[in-house]
């Protein structure tokens, strides 16, 4: 079970889907909703080396405050409908920063996908985030329908550390969870031989920890990109959740995702737990 529970209440294009998303989450592991509301530092409002002028820096604060009075007060509400214990926090800080040091004291963070994606080498707050927190990040896509979440998910494998390190990761998602699909991709079934390991090794360890029997789907990539094929495969088996591990572009820029997660980042249509 899931006991306490982050959330990024950042006000933007999806936070009541990123709050509703939650919310179900919450009630069905009875778990603590964290509300964490990033506020920018002072030095956020430099421009250049000049300060904004006192009108423009008065009216940017009183924007802020109302904004946050609103956040603060759907959350209250929220929480207090769903019947769910709730703390609001409010540090200040880059929101990557501060999200990804909450992160650190939950089980899982909820945050979201942005609503305009745009091709760039530099990473999103999320990206930094899901890289840097060291616990499982929850993403919510900007459009279709979110409920249920969890019930019947898709995990992608592929025997490495990450994927490994997933499959743990959302261990109280998938205890809760009805079915489970399994997804690899160009899998090297004779190297698997030479290593000795059968599905019932995965078989084995899920019934240990209480998940449901998995089904197993080999795909080959062929021309088609590995993100598109989870999308597509998340979707042809009526899946409500994808878990996986995420990948970084290279070791030198960790804060970089790499090609598949970014693709999923970017085109998902189910929530994705994404463990780094």
């Amino acid at each position: 079970m899931l006991g306490r529970i982050a959330i990024d209440l950042t006000k933007d294009g999806n936070h009541i889907r990123r709050l509703d998303t939650t919310l179900r989450l919450a009630k069905k592991h009875e778990a603590e909703v964290v509300g964490v509301y990033p506020r920018p530092e002072p030095t956020e409002y430099l421009r250049g080396n000049n300060l904004m002028p006192p009108e423009v820096s008065k009216m940017v604060s009183s924007q802020l405050a109302e904004e946050r009075t609103e956040m603060h007060e759907l959350f209250k509400k929220r929480t207090q409908e769903a019947g769910v214990k709730a703390t609001w926090r409010e540090p200040q800080g880059f929101a990557e920063e501060v999200l990804a040091i909450h992160a650190r004291y939950c089980d899982l963070l909820v945050m979201s996908q942005s609503e305009k994606q745009t091709a760039s080498m530099r990473s999103s707050p999320a990206e930094t985030v899901i890289t840097t927190a060291g616990r499982p990040i929850l993403m919510v896509p900007f459009i279709g329908e979110i409920n249920p979440v969890g019930k019947r998910i898709l995990f992608c494998w592929d025997r490495g550390r990450r994927a490994a390190r997933a499959l743990a990761d959302a261990g109280p998602i998938l205890q809760q969870a009805k079915d489970l699909v399994v997804l690899t991709i160009d899998e090297n079934r004779e190297l698997a031989k030479k290593q000795d390991l059968h599905d019932d090794d995965f078989n084995a360890y899920c019934a240990t920890r209480g998940y449901p029997q998995p089904k197993f789907i080999r795909q080959i990539s062929d021309h088609t990109s590995i993100g598109t094929l989870i999308l597509n495969d998340a979707t042809d088996q009526g899946c409500d959740m994808v878990v996986m591990g995420a990948y970084n572009r290279s070791r030198t820029r960790e804060w970089v995702l790499g090609g598949t997660s970014r693709t999923l980042l970017d085109s998902m249509t189910v929530p994705i737990l994404f463990s780094h």
